[in-house]
């Protein structure tokens, strides 16, 4: 019989032989096996130690059968919990996810525990805070709270909730009144889930009997609880740490319309062998417990025996392989060898030794944690993230040594306007506790909390009733517009017919909203930049709206809306051309007389030439990284690049600029190259390495972000005459610019700018790459050539502007930094008055470069100062 059990055990040991060091007496390993056979053999009256019965979980079999597990985690907690059964539920089943009907009990093929002679599926969970309901009384500001790995919903209450021992861990709490979960304003459930403390697990009495669940089995019996039990009619954020995180993405994928925002903190979408390092460690730990000798000699089937004769030893050895590689492997190095050894498996420990892991072994059972483990061996949704709709925040823990940072990133990609936050921390895994107090200063977090209905929008007055979440169907049919098929605006899309001087109709495509009340608002036109589009800018009209102004929202001709109804026409117009025709629209037609009018990029420079044309209709302007700033010479490398005379013949613009390759280069962009572009990187020709570049669009990852970079590469594969469209714009729409600004020409918008008389707000990012244009006027510094130039002249007219450089955003200022953008802008448009020095400013701004100092300078000075440079 001895050699029999070694032989099992040399092929169990060999599976974790990595690990051995950690252990001190492995001459252990092969002790006296007749002294386990005659344990194994001895009463199988369970011990004194087992946990009271009323803090076991429901019985699921005889109602004699003491509980294996307690209930909770937290045992002082366990009398919060209330439970909920689910009458033939399948678990192990299959799930078609285009039909939801089919898997309302449980996948496809499942089985049911009433099946095995077992009381039917039930589920642990904490409720607080206060349900509202709709007519049909449905609560609708749920919050649901996914359990983590080793936890329950008492383990979340103890670390999250107000007042409870675990706060300080977690840098305070989370929930309670007043937290950024409020209890006064949302109703919370902490969910259990499926093999964990208070849900139905093995070693409720099935033991590897147990039917295998999948994580889909978890979130449809949550759901069912909701539905069902509680009476959830929408809920209103899903979120959860660790493998609470990954049930939140799958809440995502299985039920996209029940959940309106979705924020896991440290999940994943797959933990298969497409994440071998995950995979790997977790199998290590389920081959640890298997390699204990009551596993071995029992295979699995151990519940006859006391409970302090289980597979302890092998549980607490699987929590060692996780332990250790949980925490920073920085972190571990300057640990001294006392705090380690808390965590390092020993065969027979004595006093502090193995601790942690003994406490652990003590109320968890090895069947349960070799399911939990089984859950992840073939989960991956990727393949279905796109039908996430809920609007989605990643945080993820860059330095996560089990759930790798490029698979968060990677999987945030796949989901329609995801955003992501990466930190990092020397607790690595265990700082998933800590990230929404680390980053409720981060402002994409605190936009996202704001969206999600967690914590107020200052002097939000109105509620943007028509707004939807906007995305673009990557894979659509090329014989259908791909504008008007393909990409959902976050407004609805009117159409109208603007006519520019020369009597040439361009259908225009746009939106116009107002919540108030107002016979006249104060409104606010939006032009969009180069190779942008209209919908790019609904964030700033959310927020507008909210705050009670009109917002009105065009694309120009031959971009978005505005290009499907114009494809009979030519790709050479003038900027002035698209102001006209944008000037009969909303002028003319909607009846906007006068209004403040934002531009990005060229569509700053089309707001500066609006207000030249048409100056009796512009109260205002902010200009976002404007173009319209700097001259340019009529021809470039011996060419008559912006010689005026070609503005409306396409063909000889194109003699003159083909020779340049820019206009096949945007049409030979691939989705590889975009997506590398956009986040300041580039492929070395040379090597094929990635490496970081100085020109790029998006600095933060946000959802508009996202938005346009999904535009930009679906349509590649999307109508092949709006791609043309679309391409030659882009292209030509250098050659608008320029043409207006030609240096030495008296009567160019550049000369004219002087002109200008109504208030401005300019905005630059302190990374702006495109501005100004180097390689085609020579110029070399932002502040130097451009900004401060401008101020100057500006300042001499007496038309000081206002000027704001945001610290770390680049030329896309409104998806860098989206709610100080929107807050800024709505605030020059009601009050005339922009809080310029933010603290981060100023923190910026003790060591500043030229045009950082030129946005301190460009403000009024305070009482007793000197004058600003620009008070000239």
């Amino acid at each position: 019989m001895a050699s029999k059990w070694k032989q099992k055990a040399s092929t169990r040991w060999a599976a974790v032989f990595i690990f051995l060091f950690f252990a001190t007496s492995l001459g252990c390993v092969t002790q006296n096996t007749a002294s386990v056979k005659k344990e194994l053999k001895q009463s199988t009256t369970p011990s004194a130690g087992i946990v009271p019965e009323q803090l076991s979980a429901p019985s699921a079999g005889k109602e004699s059968t003491p509980p294996i597990t307690p209930s909770a985690e937290v045992a002082s907690l366990a009398d919060l919990k209330q439970y909920y059964s689910i009458e033939n539920f399948k678990l192990g089943g299959t799930y078609n996810l285009d039909d939801p009907a089919s898997y309302e009990y449980g996948g496809e093929g499942g089985v049911t525990l009433e099946s095995l002679g077992q009381k039917p599926l039930h589920l642990g969970y904490i409720t607080l805070g206060n349900p509202q309901k709709d007519q049909d009384g449905k609560i609708t500001n749920a919050v649901i709270v996914n359990s983590y790995y080793s936890g329950d919903s008492t383990s979340i209450y103890d670390k999250w909730v107000e007042g409870q021992a675990g706060n300080d861990f977690c840098l305070g709490a989370v929930i309670g009144p007043g937290k950024l979960i409020d209890t006064e304003k949302n109703f919370v459930v902490l969910l259990d889930a499926i093999g964990l403390w208070g849900g139905s697990k093995p070693s409720d009495g099935l033991g590897m009997k147990f039917p295998k669940y999948s994580y889909f089995d978890m979130v449809q019996a949550s759901y069912r609880l909701l539905k069902d039990e509680l009476g959830v009619g929408t809920v209103k954020l899903a979120t959860g740490v660790s493998m609470g995180a990954t049930q939140t993405y799958v809440w995502g994928v299985l039920h996209p319309e029940f959940v309106e925002n979705l924020m896991p903190i440290g999940g994943t979408t797959q933990s298969d062998g497409g994440d071998p390092l995950g995979n790997w460690i977790f199998q290590l730990m389920t081959e640890a417990i298997k390699s204990d000798p009551v596993w071995m000699e029992t295979n699995g089937d151990y519940y006859h025996l006391p409970k302090d004769q289980h597979p302890n030893q092998g549980v607490m050895f699987g929590w060692s392989v996780l332990n250790h590689t949980a925490l920073s492997f920085d972190l571990r190095v300057t640990q001294p060898w006392d705090e380690i050894k808390k965590d390092v498996f020993y065969w027979n420990p004595e006093g502090e030794a193995a601790a942690n892991l003994k406490k652990k072994a003590d109320v968890q059972d090895a069947c349960d944690l070799i399911y939990r483990n089984a859950a992840g061996l073939t989960y991956n949704i990727n393949d279905d993230l796109h039908r996430i709709r809920a609007k989605t925040l990643v945080l993820h823990v860059g330095n996560d040594n089990w759930l790798n940072v490029n698979l968060a990133w990677a999987a945030a990609d796949k989901i329609p306007g995801a955003e992501t936050i990466i930190f990092d921390s020397p607790i690595a895994h265990y700082a998933v506790f800590q990230a929404t107090n680390l980053l409720k200063d981060n402002a994409m977090a605190k936009t996202f909390f704001m969206e999600a209905g967690l914590i107020d929008k200052p002097g939000a007055t109105f509620t943007a009733r028509n707004y939807r979440k906007p995305r673009v169907v990557m894979q659509g049919d090329p014989q259908k517009s791909f504008w008007k098929n393909q990409v959902l605006y976050p407004f609805p899309v009117k159409y109208a017919t603007g006519t520019d001087s020369r009597g040439v109709k361009w259908e225009i495509g746009y939106m116009d909203e107002y919540d108030g009340d107002k016979r006249n608002p104060e409104s606010l036109v939006i032009i969009h930049g180069k190779g942008a589009f209209a919908g790019h800018y609904g964030y700033v009209m959310k927020y507008a709206l909210e705050r009670g102004l009109r917002v009105i929202a065009l694309d120009m001709p031959g971009y978005g809306m505005s290009g499907p109804g114009n494809l009979d026409k030519s790709s050479a117009r003038t900027l002035q051309d698209c102001r006209d025709a944008i000037h009969d629209v909303v002028v003319e037609q909607l009846k906007v007389k006068r209004a403040y009018y934002m531009g990005h990029s060229l569509g700053g420079q089309f707001c500066l030439g609006y207000a030249l044309s048409y100056p009796d209709t512009v109260k205002g302007l902010v200009l976002e990284a404007p173009a319209g700033l700097e001259e340019f010479p009529v021809e470039i490398g011996g060419a008559p690049a912006f010689d005026p005379s070609y503005a409306h013949d396409f063909d000889r613009w194109r003699e003159v600029w083909d020779p340049f390759g820019a206009l096949q280069n945007e049409k030979n962009l691939t989705e590889e190259g975009i997506r590398l572009f956009n986040d300041f990187k580039k492929k070395d020709p040379d090597t094929g390495e990635i490496v970081s570049s100085k020109f790029g669009y998006f600095k933060q990852r946000t959802e508009y972000a996202r938005l346009l970079e999904d535009q930009r590469v679906a349509i590649i594969e999307g109508n092949g005459a709006e791609f043309e469209q679309g391409a030659n714009a882009f292209i030509y729409d250098v050659y608008s610019i320029g043409s207006e600004l030609v240096k030495g020409d008296k009567n160019s918008l550049y000369s004219r700018l002087t002109e200008i008389k109504v208030p401005i707000f300019l905005m630059f990012g302190n990374e702006e790459p495109f501005i100004p244009s180097t390689g085609l006027n020579g110029l070399d510094s932002l502040s130097d050539d451009v900004i401060i130039p401008f101020m100057e002249r500006m300042t001499a007219a007496g038309n000081r502007p206002l000027l704001k450089v945001y610290p770390g955003a680049a030329h896309f200022i409104h998806t860098d930094v989206p709610y100080e953008f929107a807050k800024d802008t709505a605030d020059f448009v009601l009050t005339g008055q922009v809080d310029v020095l933010t603290s981060e400013t100023i923190k910026y701004l003790f060591n500043p470069p030229a045009v950082a100092q030129a946005a301190a300078n460009s403000q009024p000075a305070p009482a007793g100062n000197k004058k600003s440079a620009f008070s000239k």
